[in-house]
């Protein structure tokens, strides 16, 4: 969305905005004002959305150690900020630079996968049921995105061409 504004910015360098240029100005508002809307909800949920996998976690992970459990939460924990933030923004790029600084193959490192597996999931839950669907579309590509980087999963598409659809799609 950055990209979007600058070029439209960067036009009234030599014209005013021309009544299509006005409109997709306008787009982007109104895209920015439901990314917005969806981040305030991630933000203000965190605590219940987290608190609802921890115990679903602790369950059917009751013979794994605590310090497993927390590290798998942590990491998903800083996945939804690091992808709401990135959804905010419609910056894939600026998620995968923060999964690649700091998670990329912790998680193969300490043989968590299967229980990191499980977090994303019951995150998506979570997540589903918290936001609409239209809200769960913008932030879904950034933990598709998540997904193939700490868990090593194939992508279906890329996550920069989900985004953009995403946009387009709006």
């Amino acid at each position: 969305m950055q990209k979007d504004f600058e070029r439209l910015f960067h036009r009234a360098e030599d014209h005013y905005l021309h009544p299509p240029e006005i409109i997709s100005f306008r787009k982007n508002l109104g895209l920015m004002q439901e990314r917005l809307n969806a981040y305030r909800l991630l933000r203000d949920g965190e605590t219940i959305i987290f608190q609802a996998i921890a115990d679903r976690l602790e369950l059917e992970f009751n013979d794994a150690p605590m310090v497993q459990l927390h590290q798998a939460l942590l990491h998903w924990i800083s996945v939804l900020r690091y992808g709401a933030m990135a959804m905010l923004l419609s910056n894939p790029e600026y998620l995968q630079y923060r999964l690649l600084e700091w998670l990329e193959g912790v998680v193969q490192a300490h043989e968590m996968v299967a229980m990191e597996t499980r977090v994303s999931e019951l995150l998506k839950e979570q997540l589903k049921a918290l936001l609409a669907p239209h809200q769960y579309h913008l932030l879904e590509p950034f933990l598709v995105q998540a997904d193939q980087t700490i868990l090593g999963q194939a992508p279906a598409s890329a996550p920069e061409e989900e985004a953009e659809m995403m946009t387009l799609g709006e």
